[in-house]
């Protein structure tokens, strides 16, 4: 069916060309209903009909029905147990609150109100800074720049707009069901209609994925487009030989497409250069797709950098380090493509030393990369640098789990094991196998100048980006909060490898076990379908049956519940003439972006110093917002003492008892932890200034 292949192609065409119209709109202040919602509902009309190009996959008509209900039932499902984070603990507080900002105040920067806040003076003092949001200028010209890239937040305005805090928190689950299409539309293309249930149901199943789905997060996005990307890029590798024009247009939108992605994340950038290689052996082939796919890789990746420098160039400052190798990375892989190209063009057939042993290169570096994969807990200990912030939180995890202290690990040894938690071994080893096969079969292909297989893409990029990903995560290790890192390619790649094993292996297994050749003649004239039945059972069992077992614990599990309601009441505690100053180091990192973008408090942080209340800075503080004719409000999240400190009289205006997902090192996840949300206020009169 049509529609079922197109609609999350023509969803994911719409979040990037709605990305790329909002952010000129984001950067001028003027992100609002009455402007964007008509263009947006222009952008609507265009993606449709852009999708409408895309060729359909022929299929039985209960395959796309069940594809359909598996991605309606998975965002159902993260929409009925969406998470509550508004009070900032972890980055879904950060774009939950980003997006609120932009709904309600149309733009960026953050507008700290400097006067309020007691003026220049004050911030000598003080800081508008939190984890998060970064402050930025100086003087009476400070502003805060949230944190991250603005495509999610974006989104989860519209939201807002439509429902409040629950709108926003729903989109994630929407744009799941949405991505959860168009990798259902990229498995149809891969390993067939009917397998690809399979294969979208698991991935459906997946705790990282519906972790993702039920909080403000930017991985739905990323792998709606990502996936979209890569299922239009094989139609358009698929209509080369018979349909140049096609394969023009179709391989100009997988580029504009695949360097949208870099606007959602901006590790995307990764791959952006491992497709450069792609490109190149496109291009050697004389393929209609390379030249079109890789202008519209460089006008996305391009737009996407422009964005990520003037919108939120602090971030890109903070990741610079990790920034730098994906650079590197795309000079070195465009390069040596460009330079290969030349040298084998003129032939265009490989050397024939190269010809014959490349398959078999190819297929060993798969198993070596998984070899050291997957020892490396045995030989390596993997760290960070010792100034870095997570060093802290790592050491206090470690402590209050029984485990060593040693706060500089990483635990990115251990990433592979991540994956098996939530998909199981089997499926890592049916992954293993195909990405061998496949890599063998490349190589079979490049030496004998047949032509370049739909897969090709996928295959090259889905593999070396999941291998790339997992030698180094780049998050704070603790789960489930650091197994997001997976859901935008590394799980998509592993169970769509493992579903072609299944789907394809098993064809070519008789010519190599006799046995089985036996077997399939003894079993084929009494029931030709018997062997599907068989593997399809067999592919239930080992893909999903180990996605269930690991996500049932928390499969019903809903966290955070009641912040909007806390930040409900904080909200109403305050008076219009109130500055908040936040004196201990909880309501620091998770209150002052609530209390100023939501609340409309202007609000200031004095962050304890040696772990005490640094009381001359709070009467200074707390006398220049006086003598602006306003009213300093004491704030603490952790306990009352330091507003009793300062001879005050505290009030809790807020007490919540939630809970949230457990913060574990080397466990898998499979339960919740307690989490209090409380907040006391000390007004200072202006005596006791």
């Amino acid at each position: 069916m049509s529609l079922v292949d197109r609609a999350g192609i023509g969803a994911a065409i719409w979040v990037a060309a709605g990305t790329a119209i909002a952010v000129p709109l984001v950067a001028a202040q003027l992100w609002r209903p009455v402007i964007a919602l008509p263009v947006l509902l222009v952008a609507l009309a265009v993606a449709v009909r852009v999708a409408r190009l895309v060729p359909s996959v022929q299929g039985p008509r209960w395959a796309a029905a069940a594809l359909v209900v598996v991605a309606v039932g998975a965002g159902v499902w993260a929409g009925a147990t969406h998470a509550e984070q508004v009070v900032l603990r972890r980055d879904a507080g950060t774009y939950a609150l980003y997006g609120h900002h932009l709904a309600t105040k149309h733009g960026l920067p953050v507008d700290v109100d400097v006067p309020a806040l007691g003026g220049a003076a004050a911030l000598r003092l003080a800081t508008v800074a939190s984890p998060g949001f970064f402050a930025q200028g100086s003087g009476a010209k400070t502003y805060v720049v949230p944190q991250f890239l603005p495509a999610t937040p974006v989104w989860l305005s519209l939201g807002w707009w439509a429902g409040g805090w629950t709108g926003l928190l729903l989109v994630p689950a929407v744009a799941l069901a949405f991505a959860l299409l168009a990798f259902g539309a990229l498995a149809r293309r891969l390993v067939g209609p009917g397998w690809a249930v399979l294969a979208t149901a698991a991935l459906a199943l997946t705790q990282p994925v519906l972790h993702a789905g039920r909080s403000t997060y930017s991985e739905p996005f990323a792998l709606l487009v990502g996936c979209a990307a890569m299922a239009v890029l094989v139609a358009a590798t698929q209509a080369d030989p018979t349909g140049r024009r096609l394969a023009r247009t179709l391989g100009l939108i997988a580029g504009l497409l695949l360097g949208s992605v870099a606007l959602v994340r901006v590790d995307a950038l990764r791959e952006s250069a491992l497709l450069l290689p792609v490109v190149g052996l496109l291009a050697w082939r004389r393929s209609a797709v390379a030249r079109p796919l890789l202008a519209g890789v460089a006008v996305a990746t391009a737009f996407a950098a422009v964005t990520a420098l003037v919108l939120s160039w602090p971030y890109i400052q903070v990741i610079a380090g990790s920034l730098r190798p994906l650079l590197a990375a795309a000079v070195v892989l465009g390069g040596g493509s460009w330079l290969a190209l030349r040298l084998v063009r003129a032939g265009r057939v490989l050397p024939a030393r190269v010809a014959r042993a490349g398959p078999w290169l190819l297929g060993g570096a798969v198993l070596l990369g998984f070899a050291l994969l997957t020892s490396r807990p045995l030989w390596l200990v993997a760290r960070q640098p010792p100034n870095d912030p997570g060093v802290y939180v790592v050491g206090a995890l470690q402590l209050r789990q029984g485990l060593v202290v040693d706060g500089g690990r990483t635990y990115d040894e251990a990433s592979l094991q991540w994956v098996a938690w939530w998909v199981g071994v089997p499926a890592l080893v049916l992954a293993l196998g195909a990405a061998v096969v496949l890599a063998h079969r490349l190589g079979v292909v490049l030496g004998d100048g047949q032509p370049l297989p739909g897969w090709l893409a996928p295959a090259v990029v889905g593999v070396a980006s999941t291998a790339l990903t997992l030698y180094r995560p780049g998050i704070t290790p603790d789960h489930p909060w650091a197994d997001r890192r997976l859901v935008s390619v590394v799980l998509p790649a592993v169970l769509l490898l493992a579903t072609a094993a299944l789907a394809h292996l098993p064809r070519h297994f008789p010519r190599h076990f006799p046995a089985l050749a036996s077997l399939s003649a003894v079993m084929g004239p009494h029931n030709p379908h018997l062997v599907r039945q068989v593997r399809v059972v067999v592919g239930v069992g080992l893909l999903l049956g180990p996605a269930a077992w690991a996500t049932w614990p928390v499969a019903g599990q809903r966290t955070e519940r009641g912040q909007v309601e806390a930040v409900r009441r904080a909200c109403a505690a305050f008076g219009p003439l109130d500055t908040a100053i936040l004196v201990d180091s909880r309501a620091a990192n998770e209150w002052p972006q609530v209390l100023r973008g939501v609340c409309e408090v202007p609000s200031l942080v004095i962050r304890p110093r040696k772990g005490r209340l640094d009381a001359a800075a709070v009467r200074q503080v707390a006398a220049a917002i006086s003598a602006a004719g306003r009213r300093p409000v004491l704030v603490t999240a952790e306990s009352p003492d330091p507003i009793a400190a300062l001879g005050l009289t505290p009030r809790q205006v807020v007490q919540v008892e939630t809970i949230e997902d457990q913060r574990l090192l080397k466990r898998r996840p499979a339960g919740s932890a307690l989490l209090d949300v409380d907040l006391w206020l000390g007004p200072v009169s202006s005596g006791s200034s």
